[in-house]
């Protein structure tokens, strides 16, 4: 005999949930680049994306911030990319080609702005950021395990991308470094509960509570235990972040 259509077509939504949840940490987490929340995430976020671009991103959650700096290399910037640059924000390029000036702020209608380049022959690229004129090494990230670098002008070598996606994954301790930034963006972190939580929700529905007679009671104990996990981890972060 085979399977019953009603049982099929649980068995795809609970196949589709858990790889919509599967999706979403992976997307948020960054295994390969760096991911943000324009509008929630608040820093630069540095990345080197399948065709060997470098993207340096910046976002802010909904409030006037500037951010100013300059990217500059012993190669050169072939090709680069301004994304969502307002007609207020500058911009501008040596004439040698290997630096690379803005300043660019950001408010609660715009929320992120980001710059591609094509940098060709080089051993380094070096970074000078600001945020509001200031150095803030905790909201600069770095690649999609979201490193923060040592120092306000750093450098990255070429392959310091590919490097560090042959580090064992042991030994880049993402869980702890994802934990971090999750304490260190409140919102962003409540945000990423409840969402989870919601998935997870749905599918204990489609499985487990589809036939019990109290059903909706349980739904109800489900998202109030969702709420109070909500509401502890926003004071524990309040506290102790």
């Amino acid at each position: 005999m085979g399977m019953k259509p009603k049982k099929i077509k649980k068995i795809i939504l609970f196949l589709l949930l858990v790889t919509m949840a599967a999706s979403l940490l992976a997307a948020i987490s960054g295994c390969s680049g760096s991911s943000f929340v324009p509008g929630a995430s608040y820093g630069y976020f540095i990345w080197e994306d399948s065709g060997s671009d470098i993207h340096i991103a910046w976002s802010v959650d909904k409030k006037d911030t500037v951010f100013k700096g300059s990217v500059s290399t012993d190669g050169t910037i072939e090709v680069y990319e301004l994304i969502d640059f307002e007609e207020s924000d500058e911009f501008d390029i040596s004439a040698e080609k290997d630096r690379i000036n803005f300043n660019a702020e950001l408010s609660a209608e715009d929320f992120s702005d980001k710059i591609i380049l094509s940098v060709k022959d080089y051993s380094y690229i070096e970074f000078d950021l600001k945020i509001n004129d200031g150095y803030d090494l905790s909201r600069t990230n770095v690649g999609g395990f979201l490193n923060n670098p040592p120092d306000g002008v750093f450098r990255i070598e070429k392959g310091y991308f590919d490097k560090v996606d042959k580090i064992p994954a042991y030994q880049k301790h993402p869980l702890s470094g994802f934990l971090s930034k999750l304490a260190g963006d409140i919102r962003f972190t409540v945000f990423y509960i409840f969402i989870i939580g919601i998935v997870i929700i749905e599918i204990i529905r489609i499985t487990i509570l589809r036939k019990n007679k109290k059903n909706n009671w349980y739904l109800i104990l489900c998202y109030g235990v969702l709420v109070l996990i909500e509401i502890t981890v926003y004071i524990l972060l309040r506290r102790f972040g």
